[in-house]
């Protein structure tokens, strides 16, 4: 049973080690730093979306203080009428909206701190998301550059030769003959 469970064991390791060199980091590394981007832009999406609702809150907020404002007057010029009845009525209309405008402060302050708590972490992942970012650029860069210095030691001799090969010396003077004996110039 020792042997079976060993040959699974090197059958694994050999599996992954096939898949290590089948995936190309850098291609991995960039698709990382796109998924990255995007959840970001889904994050600064949500911020948006908080300013909007606050707004729409704050908005619903100065209409109701307006209604208060306006129930306010007719209520006291109610009083001054000695109509109770619509005195009351007033009274309930506007403490309504009082509560009502309570519930909605209540919800822009809770808004308010998650809209802060999600910019405070979308800053701090926007700066790893840079600092990530120019950490790959600069080891693609030196893979690269690796890549180049590799490719040109082993063909340094052929690439840059300062001695020309013959066959191009041998082609270059047919070339010159030919030219010459239609009467062109080389």
């Amino acid at each position: 049973m020792g042997i079976m469970t060993r040959m699974v064991r090197l059958c694994k390791a050999d599996v992954h080690g096939v898949m290590d060199q089948l995936e190309d980091k850098g291609l991995l590394l960039k698709q990382y730093l796109r998924e990255m981007e995007t959840s970001l832009g889904h994050k600064e999406q949500q911020v948006s979306a908080l300013t909007r609702r606050i707004g729409r809150l704050t908005g619903q907020i100065a209409r109701h203080a307006e209604e208060m404002d306006k129930l306010e007057r007719d209520l006291t010029l109610a009083l001054q009428k000695e109509k109770d009845d619509i005195a009351r009525m007033l009274i309930r209309r506007r403490r309504a909206l009082e509560t009502a405008s309570g519930h909605l402060k209540e919800q822009i302050d809770a808004m308010t701190l998650e809209k802060t708590q999600l910019t405070e972490t979308l800053s701090q992942q926007r700066l790893q998301y840079e600092t990530l970012n120019a950490k790959a650029d600069a080891c693609c860069f030196r893979d690269a550059e690796r890549l180049f210095d590799t490719a040109s030691d082993r063909g340094a001799g052929a690439v840059y030769s300062t001695e020309p090969v013959d066959e191009e010396i041998e082609l270059e003077l047919l070339t010159r003959k030919d030219a010459l004996q239609k009467g062109g110039t080389p």
